[in-house]
């Protein structure tokens, strides 16, 4: 017989054996489809406990948990499904899942291919689950294309399964393919016109083109057709959050955001209220930034449940965007603690560190220079494994207040940890600051006679070799790093630090001409004339260094320092100068 595919992620399936039995299956498939998992969790083990030879319950119930974020419960229940019949693949199949989500792909990649490779030529439930397996969300990185390879096996072996181009389209929508991914929503909602998820993903395509006005009439469309299906406003919910995020006005991203939090109430009421449902509003919530609610709601978790991390991490976001510093950290250290490192994402990181970050930097207290160093190298970690580099533009517009507020030496650091990001879009802004902090961290600190420790300009001027070898005609690098270096110079053995560098300025804005001479870049041309003039004059090149002093005077004829030196440079009698050599 060919088994019509239960997609736990996906949609209801039907079991074409007793009548009995396949309506307890569908029943557990029409919550499943309707985000109800706790239901769902239930009905699939009683059917377990009176079904216990038959594997294929086993892996629904193992499946439903995978998709909640639970693999090592998901393990359980897949293994116990082999134990029943060690010949099902499906539940071979649904170790390499959790493999695959623990991120051990070797492991993985071995059950797929023994999950699939003695397949009949009419199944294809293996190919379909390996498929599905690749693109669960709760991966750091989906493998597209891997699925699409498995799901078109599937396809092969069954052309009337809606579930099958269904799954195609979610490969095609999660690689960027919207077309096709359209395309087979399409097919799947024309094999099985009650196929409502399918109408909501086409609709969600609409979304990521921005046609919101258009995405929301759809999903409008479907719960007024089908007011009991949840998805439906979870989807609403999300479009008029993505809606908000573009919006120019307050007002708009106000109003948008209060509809994204009606509609996911409605969902919320169609649900079951369970943890697992709590956690995805939760999950909404930072979307929409309500971190009040998001406290509230978490404070309510832990109260179901003490133990599970991702309160913990929920608890920790909520509590920083809310003030609450010493709370974030001890929330993030906890959830550190108790989670597996695969299951670390880089916010974790980012959030603990600057909850240390604030913490040690605390204006009514003395500042933790060991908690400050540990925050920063958090959120360091956080920047570098965030492939949408989202992590480190916000963390520049972090620092850019903190450089406002004047606070240098954070802003350096902030700046740093933000610059690990090479793909960023902030990133050679970052680079600058970084540099351009730290040099007026170590100059403030000077001026007010606090010994500030050299290595200040030396972390200054590695910035701004970063920022020339990524731009190599940014003038201001130049000049900023040859100030830090005429301030690391010994002033009792001058060794003429900053003078190459400044010869560098020099070149780089000459050669973008006189038309792009600001007054502010005409004063430093002149400082940077002046400081080579001096090192010429040390070096007995007099005359050299009356043209540089010259130039001096035509981009800044209030120079005082180059008139007066000029002056003791006359040529004597003899054709040298005269005996006093000017310092700069």
């Amino acid at each position: 017989m060919i088994r019509r595919a239960a997609s736990v992620s996906l949609a209801i399936a039907f079991i074409a054996s007793g009548a009995s039995y396949a309506q307890s299956l569908k029943d557990a498939q029409v919550a499943i489809d309707a985000e109800q998992y706790a239901k769902a969790k239930t009905i699939l083990k009683n059917l377990v406990q009176n079904k216990p030879k038959d594997a294929e319950n086993y892996f629904y119930l193992g499946d439903v948990y995978l998709v909640t974020d639970y693999p090592d419960s998901a393990k359980t229940f897949f293994q116990q499904g082999l134990e029943a019949d060690p010949k099902d693949n499906l539940n071979k199949v649904g170790l390499g899942a959790v493999a695959l989500a623990q991120g051990n792909t070797a492991e993985a990649e071995k059950l797929f291919t023994e999950a699939t490779e003695k397949t009949k030529k009419k199944d294809y439930l293996e190919n379909l689950y390996v498929g599905r397996a690749y693109m669960n969300p709760n991966l750091e990185n989906p493998d597209y294309k891997k699925a699409l390879t498995y799901l078109e096996k599937a396809k092969e072996a069954n052309q009337k399964d809606a579930l099958i181009p269904s799954s195609l389209g979610d490969a095609y929508l999660g690689a960027g393919d919207n077309s096709n991914a359209y395309t087979n929503y399409r097919d799947a909602y024309d094999l099985d016109n009650t196929f409502t998820r399918a109408r909501v993903q086409m609709a969600i395509i609409s979304k990521q083109a921005r046609a919101f006005a258009e995405a929301i009439e759809d999903l409008t469309k479907i719960t007024q057709e089908h007011p009991d299906y949840a998805p439906a406003f979870r989807e609403i919910a999300e479009t008029y959050n993505a809606k908000a995020q573009l919006e120019t006005k307050i007002e708009n991203y106000n109003s948008d955001i209060q509809e994204a939090l009606k509609a996911y109430k409605q969902y919320m009421d169609l649900t079951d209220y369970s943890l697992d449902s709590r956690m995805r509003y939760a999950d909404f919530m930072i979307k929409a930034r309500d971190y009040k609610n998001l406290e509230e709601q978490a404070n309510e978790m832990a109260k179901v449940d003490k133990v599970n991390p991702r309160i913990l991490r929920y608890l920790g976001y909520a509590a920083y965007q809310n003030g609450n510093y010493p709370s974030a950290q001890s929330a993030l250290t906890d959830f550190f603690g108790k989670v597996d490192s695969t299951r670390v994402i880089p916010d974790d990181y980012y959030f603990l560190g600057l909850s240390k970050i604030r913490q040690a930097t605390d204006s009514t207290k003395a500042l933790d220079t060991t908690l400050l160093a540990e925050g920063v190298a958090d959120v360091s970690k956080g920047v570098k494994k965030d492939t949408t580099w989202k992590l480190a533009e916000n963390l520049s517009a972090e620092a850019k207040k903190t450089f406002d507020a004047k606070n240098f030496s954070l802003a350096g650091a902030l700046f740093k940890a933000a610059a690990q990001a090479p793909k960023s879009k902030t990133y050679n802004y970052d680079l600058f600051y970084w540099g351009y902090a730290q040099y007026f961290n170590y100059v403030m600190a000077y001026q007010a006679k606090q010994n500030p420790s050299k290595g200040i300009l030396e972390d200054a001027i590695a910035a701004f070799n970063k920022v020339n070898e990524v731009v190599p005609d940014m003038a201001e690098a130049y000049l900023f790093k040859a100030r830090s270096e005429r301030l690391l110079d010994s002033p009792d053995d001058p060794k003429g630090l900053g003078v190459e560098t400044f010869k560098k300025y020099i070149e780089v804005v000459e050669a973008k001409g006189a038309e792009a001479q600001t007054a502010n870049v005409k004063r430093s041309l002149s400082e940077a004339y002046d400081v080579v003039a001096a090192d010429l004059v040390n070096k007995e090149d007099y005359q050299g260094a009356r043209d540089l002093l010259n130039k001096s005077l035509e981009v800044n004829p209030n120079d005082d320092y180059a008139k007066q030196t000029l002056e003791q440079l006359k040529p004597a009698a003899n054709g040298g100068a005269s005996a006093q050599k000017p310092q700069k």
